[in-house]
């Protein structure tokens, strides 16, 4: 495979885009190649059982047959809208993960949000070698998320991302980071260093529609596909103190 000068780590089917949406359509505008890989997209076996929690989630988004299958199409089709190339790993999300007893790691929606359990730190280990051998052009970007929210998923891929040997440049995590009430991840003093990208009302354009086409996940965070506009828009102008912009950090030392 051709070596990628940008390469996007997105915990979930959705995530990079949601964060990171109108600086990818801008790098493929400028027929940059950009390639964005799903961790956490596999489809449980069928024999998996599902929390009460999953399973509410399920009914939630709406999706016929396979649910994750599903939720791999709507990515696809954002990301040919964006531009950009895709990869999903088989790894599943973490409302699927089972401990060896046949206990969910995660069972309800208060345990996304805490620490990542320890049976996974081999997991974490697994995940930073991977990303290790991606195939990064010299002198490229891998991206990673910031962890804003603390999501269990976006923790180990954004410390796995650290410990790849790779230094990433850390986005955002939207629409968490527009949350005043989320745990954030937050920089360390001396540790980071902001990049801000302005985007073009076309690049928030093209971001909003990539959106748009994850119509399962759209009602876990807004009334409908117009509020979920208003807010990116409004985010977007906040992290650019008035002018759209996306912000990322990258590491001083890791």
């Amino acid at each position: 495979m051709k070596p990628y000068p940008h390469i996007y780590l997105s915990p979930h089917l959705d995530d990079v885009v949601l964060s990171c949406g109108g600086r990818i359509w801008q790098q493929a505008q400028a027929d940059e190649r950009v390639l964005v890989l799903t961790v956490f997209a596999g489809t449980p076996p069928p024999d998996t059982p599902l929390s009460s929690f999953a399973q509410a989630l399920h009914a939630l988004w709406e999706q016929p047959g396979d649910v994750t299958a599903g939720r791999r199409k709507e990515d696809r089709a954002a990301l040919a809208l964006l531009g950009a190339d895709v990869v999903h790993w088989p790894y599943t999300d973490c409302i699927y993960r089972q401990s060896p007893d046949d206990g969910f790691l995660y069972p309800n929606l208060e345990s996304l949000w805490e620490e990542i359990d320890p049976l996974e730190e081999g997991l974490v280990a697994e995940l930073a070698a991977r990303i290790a051998a991606l195939p990064l052009q010299h002198g490229g970007t891998i991206y990673a998320p910031l962890g804003v929210g603390h999501h269990v998923d976006h923790q180990i891929v954004h410390r796995a991302a650290l410990a790849s040997g790779h230094t990433p440049a850390c986005y955002d995590d939207f629409p968490y980071a527009g949350n005043q009430q989320a745990k954030p991840t937050t920089p360390g003093e001396g540790r980071w260093q902001a990049e801000l990208v302005p985007l073009s009302e076309e690049a928030v354009d093209a971001r909003v529609a990539a959106i748009a086409c994850y119509r399962s996940q759209i009602s876990s965070f807004w009334a409908d596909a117009a509020e979920m506009a208003t807010a990116v828009r409004a985010f977007a102008e906040q992290t650019g103190a008035g002018r759209p912009a996306e912000r990322y950090w990258k590491p001083t030392r890791l």
